[in-house]
């Protein structure tokens, strides 16, 4: 299985604390987040990498290289243009050869990611979205399924829900043909492809225990940095 890894983030919201450095080289415990996701990926035997790299891919290249001492085989696939996370995708598609691992670059999730293929190939579904439950879910959206995992609605951010949720944890495992319904040019995973395939039913989802960390924000970078940091 080979992973695609969405790393061509701005940081916008990280501006303040990490000036123009790539959302994925941001440091956690001193070390590049995209750093530990590679080892992420190789502890779980998942080692043939596509890095899908937008703004600061020379940077992103030259610090992780080919990926050999994280223990991983990396590829590069540079927008020269923002593109959004499908058409970053669409971009990429002459390295799709099979199954498939789709991964945010600002999110690392403490699972066992080939658990969602096996649920992905159990349900005949095109993908399979890690959902993980967390007490905030207005600051995310929720995933809504049915009682056979089949993910039925997003539900957008609601400012004073509460109670928990079970939310995108942004892991996806996609066979080849998700490749075919992207478009040409820019689009969304998140706000296009991924409704689309829940509205006609073939997208899943596999509850997973534990967490996931995210960097998109100062306050899920803290949050995140204690964990990794310490």
């Amino acid at each position: 299985m080979k992973a695609f890894v969405l790393a061509g983030g701005l940081g916008t919201r990280l501006k303040s604390r990490f000036g123009d450095l790539p959302k994925g080289l941001a440091p956690l415990g001193g070390r590049p987040f995209l750093a530990r996701q590679m080892e992420w990926l190789a502890s779980h035997q998942v080692r043939d990498i596509v890095v899908c790299a937008g703004y600061g891919a020379e940077r992103v290249r030259e610090a992780l290289g080919d990926g050999g001492p994280l223990g991983v085989r990396i590829e590069y696939s540079v927008e020269t243009e923002p593109l959004g996370t499908g058409g970053a995708l669409k971009l990429a598609e002459r390295f799709v050869k099979g199954p498939c691992l789709i991964v945010n670059g600002d999110t690392l999730a403490e699972c066992d990611p080939w658990a969602l293929e096996r649920a992905r190939w159990e349900h005949g579904a095109e993908g399979a979205l890690a959902l993980f439950e967390v007490g905030d879910p207005a600051a995310r959206g929720r995933v809504e399924t049915d009682r056979d995992g089949r993910v039925i609605r997003f539900a957008e951010k609601e400012p004073g829900k509460g109670g928990t949720s079970w939310v995108n944890g942004g892991l996806l495992a996609a066979t080849p043909r998700l490749w075919r319904r992207l478009p040409d040019g820019a689009s969304s995973l998140e706000r296009e492809l991924l409704p689309a395939l829940a509205e006609d039913g073939s997208l899943c989802a596999l509850k997973l225990p534990g967490t996931f960390y995210d960097i998109g924000t100062p306050d899920d970078w803290e949050r995140a940095e204690r964990r990794f940091g310490a």
